[in-house]
């Protein structure tokens, strides 16, 4: 008996079946998606769910985040690494989180989310602020300290900071994330700004690293914060880059993860403490 042909077993969504499938659609973007230019099955959450399989890895991170917005359990702070070989995998995963604290009051009926919503009864829904290195303009944009608080909608906290381009202290970080309520921090391609700004400091003078304080600052914050959350995507590699960014090339032809992490955080922060900063690096 010849097996059934694969398309009669499981019907194909209706874009494959009128031939209107673009592999542009795999080009997943968070950036896109806050700027309100993704294709629809992206932007739209309920559409986003309909054809995202949430795999055991990604499930894990879901409820790790849904348990500390909810009730304050959970890792304050994490970082994401590419987890397949033809990348989607880390921007699927920004997206679920993205839209799971956004919408969630819009798609908790739908089958997967009722399945994670059912673990955590009190979550309801977060703010969410995502920054996008390679959508952030370094020149005339919002700082990642000033985006990210007015996506809070607490823009005027650090207004003068956004414009002198120079990083808020951590009380101040703080105030942005006990105003506003359970939040949830996205920051993905952090590196690619990270050299653009590094070009912009030099030219205006102004202190090397801010960026790189500002993260120390912020994961520390959200640490010691109730219901908040701060999920990283940064690449393979990242230390090794930034050593090199920075100049500091005894960091770079040591070899050792361990040495780079601990030289490179002494040289972008004034102090090399904070469990939470050195975990993003291991």
């Amino acid at each position: 008996m010849a097996l059934p042909a694969w398309w009669q077993v499981a019907t194909p969504h209706k874009d494959i079946r009128e031939k209107n499938f673009s592999e542009s659609i795999f080009a997943a973007d968070l950036g896109d998606v806050v700027g309100g230019n993704a294709p629809a099955e992206y932007l739209d959450p309920r559409l986003f769910f309909s054809k995202t399989f949430l795999t055991e890895g990604l499930k894990k991170l879901v409820k790790n985040v849904l348990s500390r917005l909810a009730d304050g359990h959970g890792d304050p702070v994490v970082h994401l690494q590419p987890q397949t070989p033809f990348g989607g995998g880390k921007t699927h995963s920004l997206l679920c989180l993205y839209h799971l604290g956004k919408s969630f009051l819009e798609i908790n009926h739908l089958e997967q989310v009722k399945e994670l919503g059912s673990f955590f009864p009190a979550f309801c829904g977060a703010k969410v602020a995502a920054f996008v290195g390679t959508s952030a303009d370094p020149v005339a944009g919002r700082t990642p300290w000033g985006e990210i608080a007015y996506q809070l909608g607490c823009y005027d906290i650090v207004k003068e900071h956004d414009m002198r381009r120079v990083a808020p202290g951590k009380e101040r970080i703080r105030d942005i994330l006990k105003k506003s309520g359970p939040a949830l921090i996205l920051i993905d391609e952090l590196l690619q700004y990270i050299v653009k700004a590094s070009r912009i400091e030099k030219l205006e003078k102004i202190t090397h690293g801010q960026t790189l304080s500002f993260l120390q600052e912020l994961s520390e914050a959200v640490a010691v914060s109730e219901k908040c959350a701060l999920v990283l995507a940064l690449p393979r590699g990242f230390l090794y880059t930034l050593a090199k960014l920075l100049g500091d090339f005894q960091a770079v032809s040591s070899g050792s993860p361990q040495k780079m992490g601990k030289r490179v955080t002494r040289r972008v922060a004034r102090k090399a403490t904070g469990r939470a900063f050195r975990k993003l690096f291991k």
